[in-house]
């Protein structure tokens, strides 16, 4: 029997680089004092930060359960239905990429992405779960 483990979400560059822009277009906006795009951009920013922040995988015995924060639906996947984890890289430079995730295929071939900080740890804990 496995416990329940959680996993964070990892922050990628190209999260950084979006909260970055959209802080200058909300810092301009407030300049230009244009309060409906204000509100806009803010919005915006708030739900990219509260899901870069709070999402997280919780990996039980039974289950992959995929939450996005509080202003997301959650993603609850049986871990017999995974069917395979594809990595994904891209926009590479040298040898870094700056956008890198894992595509889980499950089910009737649907698709979900994560971005765990440890990947090997994840994509091992759920090979092991089901093995069991």
């Amino acid at each position: 029997m496995f416990p329940t483990h959680t996993y964070r979400a990892r922050l990628q560059t190209s999260n950084w680089i979006l909260i970055i822009l959209l802080s200058a277009l909300t810092i301009y906006l407030i300049w230009e004092s244009n309060g409906l795009l204000i509100a806009a951009s803010l919005l915006c920013l708030l739900i990219i930060i509260e899901r870069s922040i709070h999402t997280e995988y919780k990996l039980s015995q039974n289950e992959l359960t995929i939450s996005h924060g509080k202003l997301s639906k959650t993603i609850v996947i049986p871990v017999s239905d995974i069917k395979r984890i594809e990595r994904i890289r891209k926009l590479r430079i040298g040898h870094r990429a700056l956008v890198s995730y894992l595509i889980i295929v499950y089910g009737n071939e649907k698709t979900v992405s994560v971005i765990p900080q440890h990947e090997e740890d994840f994509i091992n804990h759920i090979v092991k779960i089901k093995q069991t």
